[in-house]
């Protein structure tokens, strides 16, 4: 494995990572906000303790496996008795300290988007100018350049064989962009003619697009909607992105502005699902290393995009009333207030333990299934 090849898996794990550190940092401070001790703060996992030290009462500690991090907060464990431990605290304060740790990720998403804003701007189109061949595609094997300029596309004459090049006049027109990706994602395997301008010369590529499949949902009968899944042609080029610079505050505004909207799409998205208007789709930690990747592949921007939604859906599933989740936690909080007493700990730690073990069990199904779909993708 090349190191181009391991920089995207290296940053999927880095952000895997920051994530789970932003989710534990939020439980982390409500929990000393709230006067609740806090046993360890640890970034990674594993022994042995590669660096620690001991501040304020809390254990901070290194470990060798970067995949994330933990805290263990007083009061937490069904058999502890802490004084001003967790379990001690009032409802709003325990509902708090568990929902802090989601709204920290909604929080690492807006400064994401905040970054994106202030360093590419928001993107309101695109050129048909190429920003980017993708290596090891047909555009890269046919010599197609970063800054050619695509102003035309159709079906190849017979006999024209794969990545041949030739000088070409001018053509009657610039096509639309639009039009440019319907001829090549038109016919997957099958030769087009692309023209690009170079500089102040036309170059003419015969090229066989790609057959890739894609998926897309579509509304059929009774209101609900299905996948479709479409074999469409791919050259391997990113398009530049045609964008509007923004300043601080508005890239913060923006920041906010699309956290609420893909917070609000993943609520339409689960309660269509549930209603069974929309096929259930589950993706684990393969597929979005996957997306990742191909994302990385295109640029910072879409990269980092990726990241910040990858975060609002950590953020987002995890209030999910799921056992195990913090959801979970946060009712069994709030039928202990209606209830007023409280509700048995190893009763509760029973429930989080057996969702624990079904989440497990799904975590390896999912993983199995992207596994078989990746190599099918690449090598069927």
């Amino acid at each position: 494995m090349g190191p181009i090849f391991a920089i995207p898996i290296i940053l999927t794990i880095a952000l895997f990572a920051l994530i789970i550190v932003f989710h534990e940092f939020g439980h982390f401070v409500l929990a000393k906000l709230s006067r609740i001790p806090v046993y360890e703060f640890a970034l990674g996992f594993g022994r042995p303790i590669l660096l620690s030290f001991k501040w304020r009462g809390t254990q901070y500690s290194v470990r060798p496996i970067p995949i994330g991090g933990y805290v263990r907060i007083a009061g937490m464990e069904p058999d502890e008795d802490v004084p001003n431990g967790f379990d001690k605290k009032s409802i709003p304060a325990r509902l708090g300290v568990i929902a802090a740790g989601s709204a920290m990720n909604f929080v690492l998403a807006i400064i994401i988007f905040w970054i994106v804003g202030l360093a590419f701007g928001e993107i309101v189109g695109h050129t048909s100018q190429i920003q980017r061949v993708i290596p090891g595609t047909i555009a890269a094997s046919a010599g197609i350049q970063a800054g050619d300029v695509l102003v035309y596309a159709e079906p190849a004459p017979a006999g024209k064989g794969p990545a041949e090049v030739k000088p070409a006049a001018p053509p009657p027109h610039q096509m639309k962009l639009e039009t440019l990706r319907e001829v090549i994602r038109g016919r997957p395997d099958t030769a087009v003619r692309i023209v690009v301008r170079r500089h102040d010369s036309h170059l003419a590529f015969y090229l066989i697009p790609q057959a890739e499949q894609e998926q897309r949902l579509e509304p059929s009968s009774g209101g609900k909607h299905r996948v479709v899944t479409d074999t469409v042609g791919k050259i391997g080029v990113v398009f530049a992105d045609l964008t509007k610079r923004r300043g601080f505050f508005e890239a913060v505004g923006d920041g906010f502005v699309q956290v609420y909207a893909t917070t609000k799409a993943l609520v339409v998205a689960i309660a269509l699902t549930l209603i069974g208007k929309l096929p259930p789709e589950v993706g684990g930690p393969v597929q979005i290393g996957d997306i990742m990747a191909n994302a990385f592949e295109v640029g910072w921007q879409p990269f980092l995009m990726w990241s910040a939604l990858i975060s609002i859906n950590v953020g987002f599933l995890n209030l999910l009333p799921v056992p195990a989740l913090d959801g979970s936690r946060l009712v069994f909080i709030i039928i202990e207030g209606i209830r007023r007493r409280p509700i048995d700990r190893r009763k509760e730690a029973i429930v989080h333990l057996i969702g624990f073990a079904l989440l497990l069990l799904l975590l390896v199904i999912v993983t199995f299934n992207d596994i078989l779909k990746l190599v099918e993708r690449h090598f069927g």
